[in-house]
């Protein structure tokens, strides 16, 4: 006979494992008054006419009256997440006939009422006693067998690089890179770039991801302002805010409402220099765009933040110049201009297509005289 029928072959091994190791309680027999304390394993019991009356409650039915019947109780304190399994199985030669009815101590509440069948499946929401009533129902005695499992069993919490990789499906890189989002665990930190950069907390319950958005809130304290959670339709009267975001280069717009320093319109905000300035109307503030076609633009914020201008000025000691060499050609390349931010320095650098790097760009050599070929420099 199964004792455990619906259970994986693994489960039953582990408990018969644990009855050999002596890790499971041994099977015991329940005084006739009084109930048992219980772990997982395997406790014989008896419903005879002396056992004691127990209260229940038929929840199968709506506004059903309290009942009445003879039977045992066990009791065991269980783990938040604890997947209990309970299984009431007479021995020959017995008529008995049970309802199984799980109790949360602190609560008095039934919290599973089982009278057709003879197993009991619960997971424990909270940490606490629970009290097991095996019932006879009607006039039905008898001896049985009841199999326990699950108690203090809940797995331990996950650690955050487990999440990161089975749960989130996200890969972890070091959080001192450029352009990476940052996800808290509690106190824990890891971060990734399989998704937008930014601060993101963990959710257990949900198993999931929710963004933090502290530039709404930096703006708000910043400027006294009661942010909105989203911008309203067209033609509403609010505070509109562009920031350009120099950890990623990205553009975000942020409403709140208006107040007696802060009145109704457009506005640009700049972060670092802690600036607000107004839109001239039919005027956009100066972003630079990014050409999602042109790998070497989408390179450049990703990795490193820059935001790229469209064309190269003339004057360039106040920007970013990156070259990148072309393989295909021995001398011509691509050289992208972008404004400087707190991860590039203002320079000129190249691109080393190999390691993925920003290399300064060495200055070319000024030759006052050349040998065969040798530069000679003073």
């Amino acid at each position: 006979m199964d004792r455990f029928p619906g259970l994986s072959s693994a489960s039953a091994l582990l408990v018969a494992v644990g009855m050999v190791s002596g890790a499971v309680a041994p099977l015991v027999a329940p005084a006739p008054a009084g109930a048992v304390a219980i772990t997982n394993g395997e406790y014989s019991g008896f419903v005879q006419g002396s056992s004691r009356i127990f209260t229940f409650r038929n929840q199968s039915k709506r506004n059903s009256p309290f009942e009445k019947a003879r039977g045992e109780e066990y009791t065991f304190t269980a783990r938040a997440g604890d997947e209990l399994e309970f299984q009431v199985d007479p021995e020959d030669g017995s008529t008995l006939q049970t309802i199984l009815v799980l109790i949360a101590v602190q609560t008095g509440k039934q919290v599973v009422f089982v009278d057709k069948g003879n197993m009991v499946r619960y997971k424990a929401p909270t940490a606490g006693a629970y009290k097991l009533l095996v019932l006879a129902k009607g006039n039905t005695r008898g001896r049985y067998i009841l199999y326990s499992e699950g108690i203090g069993q809940a797995a331990v919490a996950a650690q955050p690089d487990q999440i990161m990789a089975d749960v989130l499906k996200l890969r972890v890189v070091g959080c001192g890179v450029p352009n990476v989002a940052r996800v808290k665990f509690g106190n824990e930190e890891r971060c990734t770039r399989d998704i937008d950069p930014g601060l993101y907390t963990y959710d257990d319950a949900s198993r999931s991801l929710k963004i933090v958005d502290t530039r709404r809130d930096t703006i708000g304290q910043r400027l006294q302002l009661s942010m909105l959670e989203k911008c309203p339709p067209a033609g509403t009267t609010t505070v509109k805010i562009n920031v350009l975001d120099p950890q990623d280069g990205q553009r975000y717009v942020y409403c709140a409402t208006p107040n007696r320093y802060v009145s109704a319109g457009e506005y640009s905000y700049d972060l670092t220099a802690d600036r607000l300035q107004p839109v001239t109307t039919g005027s956009t503030p100066t972003t630079p765009t990014t050409t999602q076609s042109d790998e070497r633009r989408v390179l450049l914020q990703r990795d490193y933040g820059l935001t790229t201008l469209d064309a190269c000025p003339t004057q360039r000691t106040s920007l970013v110049v990156v070259a990148f060499p072309d393989p295909s050609q021995a001398t011509q390349g691509y050289v992208y201009c972008a404004q400087p931010n707190r991860l590039v320095q203002a320079g000129e650098y190249v691109y080393n297509n190999k390691t993925g790097d920003l290399e300064v760009a060495r200055k070319a050599e000024q030759c006052t005289v050349s040998l065969g070929g040798v530069c000679i420099v003073k």
